[in-house]
């Protein structure tokens, strides 16, 4: 009887504890990841925080092994001990101590490692929403909603501010905040008369909270980048349009030129070049012509000087005639009768 009253003493008037709260029991299966908020008071915040186990405080020890992280916030004045991959041996009683010069102020709790899935529990330990919205908790097996400070609101007694809960078929809470405010962020839990289960609620503050000077631009600086490289883009665009046109009439251009040396040309093979001359002119042309020709011919058996004087004079006649003009048809004529004679003489 004794030791139960001392066990009890040691427990609930240890020094410190009226300076740190946290909650009396959590259960978890194995395998899962727990985390237990530890609040302290404002005079610790500059101090190391730590998770000691044991079932009495003067006998306990730090908690060392690489599944235990502690993480300190003192803005918030609330440190928070992770467990990862729980195993039923990691059941116990636990402490959330703070280190200092004499004895560590410390709050004790109750560890479940459980093999089954334990009757309270939420699907996530940590939820969020954006100020002025709402957000919607689901705690399985829990009677009431608190605050990590103790003020709770449940089924048939209890309420808090903007704060609806309602019971969906007698074995899950349904826990909805209204119109949140960043005061809200912070640390609760769901509760059942035999244990809790934490959860942290964080509130992000919504873009049209910001309030703009009329003397300062609101418009960001990439928008203006932006304008340039749209800017960039169309001059680049245009420059590729012009150059695309300018080739296109170039090469229309070179092609009109072939096609029209390639149609003198045709008109020239068609024309024959022979002289522009009246048919008098032409006929007497042709007639050397005709005679150049039969003197070489009578010529034939001459001797090699006579030979090139003749090929001499069919060449002048002959280039005579390709460097004068185009001959008419009346003219063409002329000159094939004019031939036609000479033979038949």
């Amino acid at each position: 009887m004794m030791e139960r009253l001392l066990l009890m003493f040691v427990l609930t008037h240890a020094s410190g504890t009226q300076y740190i709260q946290t909650v009396s029991k959590i259960c978890v299966q194995k395998q899962q990841t727990i985390t237990v908020p530890c609040l302290y008071d404002q005079k610790y915040a500059n101090h190391p925080k730590y998770m000691s186990c044991g079932g009495v405080w003067i006998f306990s020890h730090s908690v060392t092994h690489s599944r235990m992280s502690v993480e300190d916030d003192p803005a918030v004045k609330v440190f928070k001990a992770t467990l990862r991959e729980a195993e039923v041996s990691d059941s116990g009683w636990y402490w959330c101590a703070v280190s200092m010069s004499g004895s560590d102020p410390h709050k004790y709790l109750y560890l479940q490692v459980t093999e089954a899935e334990p009757g309270l529990r939420v699907s996530s330990q940590t939820v969020s929403g954006y100020e002025g919205g709402n957000v919607t908790i689901l705690c399985h097996g829990a009677s009431h909603w608190c605050t990590i400070r103790g003020s709770c609101a449940g089924r048939d007694a209890g309420s808090l501010e903007r704060t609806v809960v309602r019971d969906d078929d007698g074995s899950v809470l349904r826990v909805t905040l209204y119109q949140l405010q960043k005061e809200d962020s912070g640390w609760y839990y769901c509760a059942n008369k035999d244990s809790q289960m934490p959860v942290h609620l964080t509130v992000h503050l919504t873009i049209t909270q910001c309030t703009t000077n009329p003397s300062y631009s609101s418009t960001p600086p990439s928008t203006d980048r932006q304008f340039l490289w749209l800017l960039l883009l169309g001059a680049m665009l245009l420059i590729t349009v012009c150059a695309a046109v300018m080739l296109i009439r170039a090469r229309n251009t070179r092609k009109q030129s072939a096609s029209a040396e390639s149609s003198n040309l045709h008109e020239g093979m068609d024309k024959q070049q022979l002289p522009t001359e009246t048919g008098k002119n032409s006929e007497a042309a042709c007639e050397n012509l005709y005679e150049i020709m039969t003197g070489i011919k009578q010529n034939t058996q001459g001797n090699r000087k006579n030979k090139e004087v003749a090929c001499e004079n069919l060449y002048e006649t002959m280039t005579g005639i390709k460097q004068n003009n185009q001959l008419t048809a009346i003219d063409n004529k002329n000159i094939y009768a004019s031939m036609v004679r000479k033979v038949k003489k």
